[in-house]
């Protein structure tokens, strides 16, 4: 088995490359299991997804935009250059899976769960809305969060470092995640805009 390290994580790959998959001609039916599939192109855009698990594949290019995932498993799974702008993902479980140089941006992530190790490097994510999900096993790697909401996300042991966070929406939202020393001023000023602090010199 083959391993990807990214920060702290070790992630599983697929296995197989994506020249030597079979691609994916058709949406899932619910509830269903397909593994070792190659998905790309518009095949699966706007598509409703529902209670599937997908296993040791790649999405390469697809077009994923305004798709909904009700439910269901991305297991070692590496998703390069997809676009799910506008995207729903609701009560998905992730384990073993990257989203690499993906466009994110106004996609929803309610109830998502990172039930093993998950990568987003170089990603997109303007006004990305996350909620109430459990992400504790994520690194954000150089991605563009111009806008992002976490709203009750849990964030304990998510590494945010090497990403921009002065965008943010807030900044207690990011409650427990890892954060380098270069990014404490951006902390701050999240902090203090979204607590109305004002700092004022002392007169002496």
């Amino acid at each position: 088995m083959e391993f990807r390290t990214v920060r702290d994580l070790k992630i599983a790959c697929p296995g197989d490359e994506p020249d030597d998959l079979d691609p994916a001609r058709r949406v899932p039916a619910a509830r269903t299991t397909i593994s070792e599939v190659l998905v790309a192109g518009e095949v699966w855009k706007r598509a409703e997804i529902t209670g599937v698990t997908i296993s040791r594949s790649w999405f390469v290019d697809a077009d994923l935009s305004s798709a909904r995932f009700d439910g269901g498993t991305l297991d070692r799974c590496i998703l390069r250059r997809c676009n799910l702008i506008g995207a729903h993902l609701d009560g998905v479980t992730l384990r073993d899976v990257v989203f690499e140089n993906c466009r994110l941006d106004y996609a929803y992530f309610t109830d998502v769960k990172a039930a093993g190790p998950v990568a987003i490097i170089g990603c997109s994510m303007t006004d990305t809305i996350l909620t109430a999900g459990k992400l504790s096993t994520v690194a954000f790697d150089g991605c563009k969060l111009a806008g992002t909401t976490f709203d009750g996300t849990d964030l304990r042991g998510a590494d945010l470092r090497g990403n921009d966070i002065t965008k943010l929406t807030a900044g207690t939202a990011l409650r427990g995640a890892i954060l380098s020393p270069a990014q404490i001023p951006s902390l701050t000023d999240l902090l203090l805009a979204e607590l109305a602090i004002q700092v004022k010199a002392e007169h002496r």
